[in-house]
C-alpha cells in the first residue's frame, strides 16, 4: 500500500534511509533542508500489509528519487504511476538497479539517460597530507562569484549561479577549497547537499595550463580533511576512468552505478 508521508514518518523514513547514508544523500539531505511536507519536497512511502515499510519515492521539484532496501520488493509500476499522476515528473535519478524497475512503465518519451559511477570513502580511513600543497584557500561566501567564473570556464553546460553556490555556503549544506595564481582561482573542489552524515564531492576541476600539479588534489584533501572532522562521508560521481583512478588512490570506492533519465 503507497501513501503519502507525513511529519509523523519522520524518524521511521530516516531509520529506513540512513541504513546507507551516502548512497541516500539526497533524499536525507532534502529531508533536513525541507522537512516532509511543503512545496519543494513530497514523500511517499510503500508498505507490505504488516505495516513494514519497503521502498520510498522523494519528490524534489521535479526531480524523482526511489530508494528500497531490498531491491526486489520495490513495485516499478506503482511508483511509475505516482510519478505519472503527480504531473511533475521531468528528472527521475538513483541507483542503477532501483531506476531501472521504474522506466519502463513510464509512457513519456526519455531525452536523455546517463549512467555514472558512484563512490564514497570510509571516514575513518587515514589521509595522506604530505600530498597537500600549503596554499590551499577556504572560500568565503562573498567570493562565490569567482569560483563560478573557473568552473564556467572549464566546464561545457555548467549553470550553477553565483548566488546559489553563496546561498548553499551560508545554509551550511556547501564548502570550496580552491587554488590561486596572479589572485584568480586555477582549482577547486566542493561539496554539496551536505548532511549530517555525508556530503557530496563536486566541482572537481583545474585550468588546463596547472594540470598534473597536484592541484586538484590538494583541494580534495584539504576537503576530505574537513569532513572526516565532522564524520561526514564524503561521496562522488564520475564517468571519467582517469578521474575516477585519481579518485581510487585516495580511497575511493564504487559503490554501484546512478541512473539519470530526464523526460
Amino acid at each position: 500500500m503507497i501513501r503519502q508521508l507525513t511529519e509523523k514518518d519522520r524518524d521511521s523514513v530516516l531509520e529506513f534511509a540512513g541504513d546507507r547514508p551516502a548512497e541516500n544523500l539526497f533524499i536525507l539531505g532534502d529531508i533536513e533542508a525541507f522537512g516532509i511536507e511543503s512545496d519543494s519536497v513530497t514523500l511517499w512511502g510503500d508498505y507490505d500489509e504488516q505495516g513494514n515499510l519497503l521502498s520510498i519515492l522523494l519528490r524534489y521539484l521535479e526531480n524523482f528519487i526511489p530508494y528500497a532496501q531490498n531491491p526486489d520488493v520495490l513495485d516499478g509500476k506503482a511508483w511509475a504511476d505516482v510519478m505519472l499522476k503527480s504531473g511533475k515528473l521531468k528528472h527521475l535519478s538513483g541507483l542503477q538497479n532501483l531506476v531501472e524497475k521504474i522506466v519502463p512503465y513510464i509512457e513519456t518519451s526519455v531525452q536523455k539517460k546517463k549512467l555514472c559511477y558512484y563512490a564514497k570513502r570510509d571516514v575513518q580511513l587515514p589521509l595522506d597530507k604530505e600530498q597537500m600543497r600549503g596554499d590551499v584557500k577556504m572560500l568565503f561566501p562573498e567570493e562565490a562569484e569567482k569560483v563560478v567564473q573557473l568552473r564556467n570556464s572549464i566546464f561545457t553546460g555548467y549553470t550553477e549561479h553565483s548566488e546559489t553556490l553563496r546561498k548553499n555556503m551560508d545554509k551550511g549544506v556547501s564548502r570550496t577549497y580552491y587554488i590561486e595564481r596572479n589572485n584568480e582561482p586555477v582549482s577547486s573542489v566542493s561539496t554539496a547537499a551536505e548532511t549530517k552524515g555525508a556530503a557530496m564531492i563536486v566541482g572537481v576541476c583545474t585550468k588546463k595550463e596547472y594540470e598534473h600539479q597536484g592541484f586538484a588534489t590538494s583541494c580534495l584533501i584539504k576537503t576530505l580533511s574537513a569532513l572526516s572532522a565532522e564524520h561526514k562521508q564524503p561521496c562522488l560521481f564520475y564517468d571519467n576512468p582517469a578521474a575516477g583512478r585519481i579518485y581510487q588512490k585516495l580511497g575511493f570506492e564504487a559503490i554501484e552505478k546512478w541512473m539519470m533519465v530526464n523526460y
